[in-house]
């Protein structure tokens, strides 16, 4: 574990500038008339995950909170790529930070979120369990923790409805559909509240993982992962489409042709290619499709070496 001294406002402001205004890429392999699939190549952002979205979004409105104080610790439940952005952002202001996380944690997101000098702890299936955990060190002692809450806090979907879906229609303005995991679902809703206000006629495909799947950074909704209030309201309001669920061995099928179209991606961003090839194939989407992308391959390294072992 490392100690980053010296962190301020201005370095964290400095390095949350680097966040979005992510890449999109063709996958010309996979695309043909008459569709396109792009691929928004979140791993871009400094951490390497779409959660860096959030997680600044979330910093800034803390540092605007009269409850905040550097004294107090930031703390968090994640499966992963959120504590590794709360770990990095939080040793740019300089304060301590501590991350619960579930049994999704690979290997290599672990490493990141203590090189950054944050604690972690392990515990439970599902992020929601973890939550739980905070809220309850949270309520016992408020003038030690600062609980971003990160399943409830909806500066999380604002965040994509601000950065994430503008940048879409920007880069693609015809865009026909978008399709992302659920995990937290702000991404998603935020995204898809976005365009679907701009042009009604844009389809949201909401991945969820397969009964017996464990898929870091999309939900198994049907093995009874908690269903945030960004998730039901992504239904309720019809934000989302429909759902697609996707096989771990679906998801490693694609995860080896993926780097062959220049996509480095982790297994939740070929879960996500997968269920755009599925909904192309049988619900007959057109047109140039979005598929977000959560993170990079290096963060799921070990595991994407054993599978072309």
């Amino acid at each position: 574990m490392h100690t980053f001294e010296g962190g301020s406002v201005k370095g964290f402001e400095a390095e949350a500038g680097k966040v979005g205004n992510t890449p999109l890429i063709e996958l010309r392999s996979l695309s043909g008339s008459p569709v396109r699939l792009f691929v928004k190549t979140e791993g871009a952002n400094p951490t390497g995950s779409v959660k860096d979205r959030a997680c600044v979004a979330m910093f800034r409105k803390m540092l605007q909170d009269p409850r905040w104080s550097p004294q107090k610790t930031i703390l968090d439940s994640s499966s992963g790529n959120m504590g590794c952005s709360i770990a990095y952002f939080g040793s740019r202001l300089g304060v301590p930070v501590h991350i619960v996380s579930s049994s999704k944690l690979t290997r290599e997101k672990r490493v990141f979120i203590e090189y950054f000098g944050a604690r972690l702890e392990t515990m439970g299936t599902f992020t929601i369990e973890g939550n739980e955990y905070c809220r309850k060190e949270y309520d016992a002692d408020p003038e030690r923790w600062y609980f971003l809450d990160q399943l409830h806090n909806t500066v999380n979907p604002d965040a994509h409805y601000t950065g994430t879906g503008p940048e879409i229609l920007a880069q693609l303005p015809n865009v026909t559909a978008v399709v992302g995991s659920i995990g937290s679902g702000g991404t998603l809703l935020g995204t898809g509240r976005y365009l679907k206000e701009q042009r009604p006629q844009v389809k949201v495909i909401a991945v969820e993982a397969e009964r017996g799947t464990r898929i870091p950074g999309t939900a198994a909704l049907v093995d009874g992962d908690y269903r945030t209030p960004f998730i039901a309201a992504g239904f309720d309001e019809n934000v989302f489409d429909l759902s697609v669920k996707v096989t771990h061995q679906q998801a490693v099928a694609m995860a080896t042709e993926l780097p062959r179209a220049g996509v480095f991606g982790g297994l939740q961003t070929a879960a996500v290619t997968a269920a755009a090839c599925q909904a192309v194939e049988t619900l007959g989407l057109r047109g140039d499709i979005v598929l977000l992308s959560g993170d990079s391959g290096w963060k799921n390294i070990e595991t994407l070496s054993n599978l072309s072992s």
